[in-house]
């Protein structure tokens, strides 16, 4: 699953592949932007070293409502569980760590 972050806000693409997860922007948006939009948009926020965002599971889970069947909620949690198991969670476990990429 991928998260896109844009002008007008932040979309979550294939939720239902729960192995791969990472965040993607538009080149034109600047780190300030960026973290203006996810912000903005409950997406998370963008971490200090600018190649990795925070995202809420609670936003995760609002914007993959509708798109995912009945059995998502336990492969999710599973991803939940290896990623803080990679030390990828925020320490409550109310966020999860994403790899961010820059689409030209």
């Amino acid at each position: 699953m991928y998260l896109t972050i844009a002008d007008d806000g932040v979309t979550l693409h294939d939720p239902e592949r729960v192995n791969d997860f990472y965040a993607s922007y538009r080149q034109r948006l600047t780190p300030a932007r960026l973290h203006e939009v996810m912000v903005e948009h409950a997406g998370g926020e963008l971490l200090p070293d600018g190649n990795h965002v925070m995202v809420p599971v609670e936003t995760l889970r609002r914007l993959a409502a509708g798109q995912v069947d009945e059995g998502w909620d336990h492969k999710f949690a599973g991803m939940l569980s290896y990623a803080q198991d990679k030390g990828w969670m925020s320490e409550d476990g109310t966020a999860v760590r994403a790899h961010l990429e820059r689409e030209m």
